[in-house]
């Protein structure tokens, strides 16, 4: 992983009884993503029966100029590419992150049902959860 590489970081808000039950709602996401789940965590003290699942990929978008625009296209394109009806949302961005929050559960449940909303978050450099890219496994990176 380069200085430029962007990494995709989408926490899903999912209701279900369990982690594996948290875990299983997401398979189609992680399926159409190429991504991998980092963490999934009870949040149900804020709300009975809640999950975040955590899964990231690698983003195709690299900073090479504009980190900023670049932050916000890698959230909107990997938006777009979640299917039909999922169009450009605004996208928040202070470098080194930039984010969007779906939060139309009709729409989102046909990829994670149950799902209550998603967020799409998109860090230059490092992965913040350390998780599988290469960068982020090298041995001279500190534990």
């Amino acid at each position: 992983m380069d200085e430029d590489d962007l990494v995709l970081v989408i926490t899903v808000v999912v209701e279900a009884a369990n982690e594996q039950q948290a875990r299983a709602a997401c398979d189609a996401l992680i399926s159409r993503a190429g991504a991998q789940i980092v963490d999934a965590r009870d949040c149900s003290d804020e709300e009975p029966g809640c999950w975040a699942v955590v899964i990231t990929r690698p983003s195709t978008e690299k900073a090479t100029h504009n980190v900023a625009a670049a932050l916000a296209r890698a959230v909107r394109t990997f938006v777009r590419g979640l299917g039909e009806g999922f169009s450009a949302p605004r996208v928040a961005c202070e470098p080194p992150t930039a984010w969007t929050v779906l939060d139309e559960p009709e729409l989102i449940n046909q990829l994670v049902p149950g799902a209550e909303r998603v967020m799409v978050e998109v860090w230059a450099g490092d992965d913040p959860f350390g998780a599988g890219t290469p960068r982020d496994k090298s041995p001279s990176r500190p534990s």
